[in-house]
């Protein structure tokens, strides 16, 4: 203990780290490296006979600030090993990590589901999960809510001040940029909500003005369906179609008034052809723009943006080709969205006011999904839970 507390850590990375360390074994979060230390002290060894609390300081060592620190912590786990006689197994565990690399594409994140109690009141079932470390998926459930659609803001904002009791001190170096929010957060919506003008719900700090979430957080919409489907093939489409924008870039197949006399044809060209790895369409409001949605949903399509007012102008619609264009790799394309958020919330004058403060703005990543197979909505609507 004396030599992990030799110097500052970070505890959330630790606890990420030591959870890939064993496996996806659940570890808690907010513990301090000597709460986590004793917390782990207990634990059975590994099949490789190795502790996970043994691991816990070879995982620190390269996290710590200092040189000192770092060669401490190194040498009381290579001094272990020795003496136990699991040198060989901890030099093979070290090797196994300089393969794995942490995608920076990964952000700090709330995600919200949010679904219709479907017990005959206006009650939607709110379930959040945080990141807390960029660079590694492993989301963390929090307590489910009640709450109407009224009262999601509300509910939105409590769990963005337990991210932030998690998250702690400032990004890792390299993971910020200008114009980078500090955290994102992804909505996973049924269909007659994702049109719901999520970026609008506001936060508050202290005694400040309420403020739109947008303006600070990155914010994406999920398809709820899709994320609690167990259809194979939904789900190889899905990832197929996100391979292909992650490898040759965003290819748009455009959707517009006209297109609803002849939704088979759209949808068939789409199926045919799976460069196209994006949707430009009207605000998914209207019957048509909604099967629209439903059908680049069903193709895998993971990125779609509308003008959430209803119809999508051409003027506008360049907007968004521009944005896809500035962006070097479709990673960074949130990070573009969010910016033009904020630009329409700061700037008053100017062309991007007006979408920044209306694009709607769909980012499935089937990389990136949260369990929902296993809990019925109207089983937590009979819950006690805070509105």
């Amino acid at each position: 203990r004396a030599v992990l507390a030799d110097g500052p850590l970070p505890a959330d990375r630790l606890r990420d780290d030591l959870a890939e360390e064993l496996n996806g074994l659940d570890l808690p979060t907010g513990l301090q490296p000597d709460q986590l230390f004793l917390h782990v002290l207990a634990w059975n060894v590994q099949p490789d006979g190795l502790p996970p609390a043994v691991l816990l300081l070879d995982r620190a060592a390269p996290l710590a600030a200092g040189h000192r620190h770092r060669a401490a912590l190194t040498e009381w786990a290579d001094a272990w090993a020795q003496r136990a006689g699991l040198a060989q197994e901890l030099k093979r565990r070290r090797e196994a990590r300089v393969g794995v690399t942490r995608d920076p594409d990964i952000p700090r994140c709330l995600i919200v589901a949010v679904e219709p109690a479907r017990d005959g009141t206006d009650d939607v079932v709110v379930r959040p999960w945080l990141n807390t470390v960029p660079g590694h998926w492993d989301p963390q459930p929090g307590a489910p809510a009640v709450t109407t659609l009224d009262g999601l803001g509300p509910a939105v904002d409590d769990a963005l001040r337990q991210g932030a009791r998690l998250w702690g001190g400032p990004q890792e170096s390299g993971a910020g940029g200008q114009g980078r929010p500090s955290a994102y957060v992804e909505f996973v919506l049924p269909y007659d909500l994702l049109n719901h003008d999520v970026a609008s719900l506001t936060y508050r700090i202290g005694d400040g003005r309420p403020l739109p979430l947008g303006l600070k957080y990155g914010v994406h919409l999920r398809s709820l369906e899709r994320m609690r489907t167990d259809d194979a093939l939904v789900r190889h489409q899905w990832q197929e179609r996100w391979h292909a924008l992650r490898q040759h870039g965003v290819s748009v197949h455009g959707w517009a008034g006209p297109d609803a006399r002849r939704l088979d044809a759209w949808q068939a060209t789409l199926a045919g052809d799976t460069r196209h790895t994006a949707v430009v369409l009207d605000a998914p409001a209207g019957v048509s723009a909604m099967e629209a949605l439903k059908a680049a949903i069903a193709e895998g399509i993971g990125l779609a943006v509308w003008d959430r007012r209803g119809a999508f102008p051409e003027e506008r619609r360049e907007v968004v080709t521009a944005v896809f264009a500035s962006v070097p790799t479709p990673g960074q394309i949130p990070v573009a969205i969010h910016r033009l958020r904020r630009n329409a919330e700061l700037n008053q004058r100017g062309p991007g006011r007006l979408l920044g403060r209306h694009i709607g703005f769909f980012w499935d990543d089937p990389t990136r999904i949260v369990d929902m197979h296993t809990i019925d909505p109207g089983d937590l609507a009979d819950e006690e839970a805070p509105a």
